[in-house]
């Protein structure tokens, strides 16, 4: 054989070479994107069904705490009850860290709060799939000075193109809903001179949109501010805190900066509430001692009215009620539940829980807030888990109908006719929002497909949130997304 031949042959069995490899590297590389895909297919959707989109699911978002309205009630139509023997739908899960708070629904997304080590970890989810979109951390040395975990127990506010959070050591931050952008931050416990309340920050902003001068949305937040030189020796000493002008502060959504201040009450772990009365829009907040009726647009404090127990460990924690021109306040440490009427811009008292009245015999809630119902309020009465009740009060007297034990300090939805109601355990119900009895129509404690294993772990302490025809419940570890229109 000539050399000229040896190259050319040399050559040609090099070419079938190439060829082979780039053959076989392109059907490994198919069969690598089908098994990519597949896997990311099956984290997002565990159940053998697709999705239904949120656009073309009925019901509104659940952009705040409590939703839409502040009060607990979905509009969801079509819930589908009861459920089958296996329960309700699953359709995903997703592992959490620490924290208190539930998942904020908008725009398709769910926005999910927590803490991992020592980061406070804000992720964007896809709503109906789980599927993570972003994720942003922030450092944190936050430590419960009472030994519960140092997760973000405020839950995150989707306003418009924008998310708001507030941590527990006090950090509030907004960032842009698509990507996680961030637009601006502020240190409020560090700017404003806060002495850290018992259990950090806890109660949720609110979102209010002005309707004259510059029509800014504001977030509203309770901050509780103090003087610099107001820390006491013994930090849980709160009785010799003195606050000073900033109990309650308004921050202009887009840019972050300050529009007013009000108030030197401290904070509390109340969410406040924006209601009308008589024409006029106002806020409800209820602070460490008092409650305030504000004007949103300025700051101006119009009335307060002083609600909580006599012991320097007690806080208040549930969020007023509003019924027409009612307010109904609730608290588990001393006195009850009163009922205010609103006449004039001023508080006028009602009726109030007898003194040194039980729980057994009256509304006393820890930190859920009660649902309004045809003139009935549901939720739990009771301090500890041991012994809280699930009950139906009536909203004129605060006479209990009926009471039902073993679910803890549970929390609830109102869907149509039905509670949804989650107990501090991990157990769902569903009951007919009823006076007459306590008519549980479903009961079931859910379980891991694959495992058995009981997919929400105590303590369920976040409020259930609806969205869509979905459901989101936490747990300790764990968000479990739920279809209630699954037929």
């Amino acid at each position: 054989m000539c050399v000229s031949s040896a190259v050319l042959s040399s050559g040609a069995l090099l070419s079938r070479v190439a060829v082979r490899c780039l053959v076989a590297i392109l059907v490994f590389r198919s069969i690598c994107e089908i098994g990519c895909a597949q896997s990311v297919q099956d984290s997002e959707q565990p159940s053998s069904r697709q999705p239904q989109s949120l656009e073309s699911r009925p019901a509104e978002d659940w952009p705040a705490f409590l939703g839409p309205t502040g009060n607990g009630r979905s509009g969801l139509q079509g819930l589908v009850v009861p459920w089958g023997e296996q329960g309700p739908r699953v359709c995903w899960t997703t592992d959490l860290g620490e924290g208190y708070c539930g998942p904020s629904v908008a725009k398709g997304f769910a926005v999910v709060f927590d803490r991992v080590r020592g980061k406070e970890r804000l992720r964007c989810l896809k709503a109906e799939t789980g599927r993570v979109v972003w994720e942003k951390n922030n450092l944190t040395s936050y430590v419960d000075m009472f030994g519960y975990d140092g997760g973000p127990r405020s839950t995150p506010i989707i306003v418009g193109d924008y998310v708001v959070t507030y941590g527990a050591a006090g950090l509030l931050e907004c960032r842009l809903l698509s990507n996680g952008q961030l637009q601006w931050k502020i240190q409020v416990s560090t700017d404003f001179h806060v002495v850290p309340n018992f259990f950090g920050v806890g109660a949720s902003p609110v979102v209010y949109q002005q309707t004259a001068g510059a029509q800014r949305q504001l977030i509203i937040v309770q901050v509780g501010g103090s003087p610099s030189n107001g820390l006491p020796a013994d930090p849980q000493r709160l009785d010799l805190v003195k606050g000073l002008d900033s109990g309650l502060v308004a921050f202009d959504v887009k840019t972050g900066k300050e529009v007013w201040r009000t108030s030197s009450e401290l904070a509390s772990y109340s969410t406040p509430v924006l209601s009308d009365f008589d024409g006029k829009d106002r806020l409800l907040a209820w602070m460490r001692d008092q409650l305030l009726l504000v004007d949103p647009e300025s700051g101006a404090v119009k009335d307060s009215f002083s609600w909580r127990a006599d012991e320097l460990f007690s806080v208040v924690a549930a969020s007023p009620v509003v019924s027409g021109d009612e307010v109904l306040l609730s608290e588990t440490y001393g006195g009850g539940s009163v009922l205010l009427g609103v006449e004039g811009d001023s508080f006028v008292e009602r009726r109030r829980d007898p003194p040194r009245s039980r729980h057994r015999n009256s509304l006393r809630c820890h930190w859920a807030t009660p649902v309004l119902h045809d003139d009935c309020v549901f939720g739990t009465t009771g301090r500890n888990s041991g012994d809280a009740l699930f009950v139906c009060a009536d909203w004129r007297t605060g006479e209990l109908y009926w009471k039902e034990s073993g679910l803890g300090r549970s929390s609830c939805v109102l869907v149509e006719d039905f509670l949804i109601v989650l107990s501090e355990f991990g157990e769902l119900l569903v009951m007919k929002a009823s006076r007459d009895t306590c008519e549980i129509i479903h009961r079931i404690d859910l379980k891991d497909s694959r495992t058995g294993d009981a997919l929400l772990q105590p303590p369920c302490w976040a409020a259930p949130v609806v969205a869509h025809g979905y459901l989101y419940v936490r747990g300790a570890g764990k968000l479990v997304c739920i279809d209630l229109v699954d037929r």
